[in-house]
């Protein structure tokens, strides 16, 4: 089969391969790098603990950290939000208001909303930019 008849869907493929390809050479060199620092690492608690089993100590799983705001930037539209709406308004009404602002779908409100509430609880607590009003189900959300 060597006509030309799928010669932009084989050089599409073997360019993702390649891709691919790249990508699992630079994995590996990082997990080298890795494994070369934890034996350092090894050898240092070795020195401070000798006789130490580092298999007791258990591994950490990554934070995977999705950046969908700027530095700040949720925060302003919440107290955006709280201000267009000029009264108390529930969490959901928050994420709501920052879905349509943001132009996401539906599909955004279950990632935003424990952002958003971890942040109104932040704003309340920390800087006390944010009241809130209210309990468990019945709570609000308003500037100070």
């Amino acid at each position: 089969m060597n006509d030309n008849s799928n010669k932009y869907a084989l050089a599409a493929l073997k360019d993702k391969r390649a891709g691919f390809a790249g990508e699992i050479i630079d994995f590996k060199k990082k997990i080298k790098w890795r494994e070369d620092q934890i034996r350092h690492i090894d050898a240092t608690i070795d020195v401070f603990e000798p006789g130490f089993d580092v298999d007791t100590v258990r591994p950490k799983r990554p934070r995977k950290r999705v950046k969908l705001f700027k530095q700040g930037e949720l925060g302003r539209m919440i107290m955006d939000a709280l201000r267009r709406a000029g009264k108390p308004i529930t969490t959901y009404e928050v994420v709501t208001a920052i879905i349509d602002e943001m132009g996401h779908g539906e599909a955004a409100r279950s990632a935003l909303s424990q952002r958003v509430r971890g942040n109104l609880a932040y704003h309340e607590t920390k800087t006390g930019n944010i009241l809130k009003v209210g309990a468990g189900t019945n709570v609000r959300w308003r500037l100070a």
